[in-house]
């Protein structure tokens, strides 16, 4: 199923906005551009703010664009509409990546049994403007994915109806594709939208049976929009965003009353890994998700991530080398086999992310944290994989290939195996080098790959249309409740399967296998732990002898690294009483609650 495509905050400077004409039967359609050209800002040695810096908390990398849109149904608004971002609109529950668990959030309570899942309203959750949220509040946001090509819209394929039951109860119940995981992914990640607000601009949209997204997404929502949550927009410039908080937040009373420690967050705006880095160091950031190197040697400019100890950051996904499976020579699983003994993964480990990732083990389940209970040693040593350059030699000579005299693959037909290439935005500093490796451990093998570096926007494209030969990509980059049962999905669910020249959203490799199929349409519905024990071991074994995508590294749901000249007592390993979400995505928002300005700061 089509999830949509959720923005990367790694490396885009600026979108550029398409005009287009929806209709329902062409909602999963939907062609969504961006772009990356427009520079901002150097990183300045200081920062020049009329805000006083014992009240600000300076964030960066959820953003790389001058802002231009904060509707919540624009296909691309600006941070901190985007994303997972829990500070402006709230979701009705949020996922704690450390302890595996739903949170209350809009709502105090959730149940959940065989037909539906129940969630109760928070009777004290509250508008900005003071109004209460309300149940119809609720109903009719996920009206809207009904209705409009949002990236939720196929969740309705698994909701027969939404209902008021009374007392604050809001009950999903389930079609007959019944998938729990899902409705509890629409649950956790649905940003909940005043009705007041939508419902004029929608209906006002509306063209027979016709939707015109181009006069929603007229709706900029950036002069005092209607939130729920603890911050709202104050101003914004091509250099920043600046949120204040909302004294009167309803969420207070889950604090005895406190407040959030800072009055302002501003998210600063920069062109390039290297720029956020620079900011950073100088002390003009306080919360960075960019990737940071070498995170060790930076505690002489006050600087740590989660971990003081390797890997530094907590391992929340797995980042992937997508394979065109429709193209030659990548539709023999026997060269993809080979390829994964051939890439040097400690190279990896070492050189492109600073040892930021545990040793990758064989499979598509994060052997740590709370999927480890469905990871199988036994069967990762037997099907799985590790680096051996003499293994992918025999595995491809036992398969009909040969080599010629100056070590170039010659496929079973006797031909060269043909050049291709692997590709990624330009600018990902990080994959940039994590692929130069695999070119290398590649071309030792024979095979002529080559590095492709391009805009965002074009990597991005290729992807969706299956115009590619290798590409690097985080399909599911949070860890969530339906983990890991939606990465698995996002990679080898035929559901969302499209042919190439028509857009994917999901699958993106067109792998297609019916025992895969069969695994993912029942595992949701398992409750018995056994059986889904059972269950995933035979997913990831399939996976493994199978080889949908190629995995090259574990990496965090965000990079979260944190200075302490202005800001002290942010959540650490050491002190984790907020999961490691730079502390305005999901669970991690509480931390605003914890933090303390240094003394000193000015």
């Amino acid at each position: 199923m089509d999830y949509g495509n959720i923005k990367n905050s790694l490396g885009c400077t600026v979108k550029h906005r398409a005009r287009y004409f929806f209709t329902l039967a062409s909602a999963l359609g939907a062609f969504f551009v961006i772009g990356c050209n427009e520079e901002t800002k150097p990183a300045q040695d200081k920062v020049q703010s009329e805000y006083e810096r014992s009240e600000t908390l300076y964030i960066g990398g959820f953003d790389w664009t001058p802002p231009s849109s904060f509707n919540p149904l624009d296909y691309n608004p600006n941070f901190p509409i985007d994303g997972n971002s829990r500070i402006t609109y709230e979701s009705l529950l949020t996922y704690n990546q450390l302890t595996g668990e739903l949170e209350p959030m809009l709502a105090d309570s959730y149940t959940s049994d065989e037909d539906k899942i129940t969630v109760h309203l928070d009777t004290k959750a509250r508008w900005s403007n003071g109004s209460p949220v309300t149940v119809d509040d609720v109903l009719y946001t996920f009206k809207i994915d009904s209705l409009l090509p949002t990236p939720r819209h196929g969740n309705w394929q698994f909701l027969s109806e939404i209902t008021n039951d009374g007392g604050n109860n809001i009950s999903f119940h389930f079609s007959k594709n019944k998938n729990p995981l899902i409705i509890l992914n629409a649950i956790a990640e649905t940003s909940i939208l005043p009705k007041a607000v939508f419902e004029p601009l929608i209906q006002g949209a509306k063209s027979g049976k016709t939707y015109d997204m181009n006069r929603i997404a007229e709706f900029k929502n950036d002069s005092m929009p209607v939130v729920s949550g603890p911050y709202n927009l104050k101003t914004y410039s091509p250099d920043q965003i600046v949120l204040e908080r909302n004294d009167k937040y309803w969420g207070n009373y889950k604090f005895s009353g406190k407040k959030p420690s800072p009055k302002y967050i501003i998210h600063s705006l920069y062109n390039s890994n290297n720029q956020f880095n620079s900011a950073m160091t100088k002390g003009n950031l306080d919360i960075s998700s960019v990737f940071l190197p070498r995170i060790w040697e930076k505690a002489r400019d006050s600087i740590r991530a989660w971990s003081r100890n390797e890997p530094y950051h907590l391992p929340g996904s797995i980042t992937t080398l997508f394979i065109a499976h429709t193209r030659t020579p990548f539709d023999d699983v026997e060269l993809r086999r080979a390829m994964m003994h051939a890439i040097n993964f400690e190279k990896i480990k070492a050189r492109a992310i600073s040892n930021y990732t545990p040793v990758i083990q064989p499979g598509f389940i994060l052997p740590f944290g709370t999927e480890s209970k469905y990871f199988n040693k036994e069967d990762a040593d037997k099907y799985g994989y590790s680096y051996d350059v003499e293994k992918a030699k025999e595995i491809l000579t036992k398969a009909g290939y040969s080599w010629d005299d100056n070590g170039r693959l010659i496929d079973k037909k006797k031909q060269p195996v043909r050049s291709f290439t692997i590709e990624c935005p330009q600018g990902w500093t990080d994959w940039e080098d994590a692929i130069k490796v695999i070119v290398e451990s590649l071309n030792e093998i024979g095979l002529a790959a080559e590095e492709k570096f391009v805009d965002y926007s074009v990597w991005d494209k290729n992807l969706r249309l299956g115009t590619f030969d290798l590409a690097m990509k985080t399909q599911t980059a949070e860890l969530s409740a339906a983990s890991p049962w939606n990465r698995f999905d996002q990679v080898m669910g035929s559901v969302s399967y499209r042919p190439i020249g028509e857009e994917a959203f999901a699958n993106q490799g067109r792998y297609k296998n019916e025992d895969a199929d069969k695994l993912l349409e029942k595992i949701p519905a398992l409750t018995d732990e056994k059986e889904l024990t059972e269950a995933y071991r035979a997913l990831n074994r399939i996976f493994m002898e199978t080889i949908p995508v190629l995995p090259i590294m574990y990496r965090p749901t965000q990079f979260y690294q944190f200075s302490t000249k202005h800001w002290t007592n942010f959540p650490t390993e050491e002190n984790p009483y907020a999961p490691p979400q730079s502390l305005v995505v999901a669970a991690g928002v509480k931390g605003l609650w914890k933090i303390v300005p240094q003394p000193n700061a000015k």
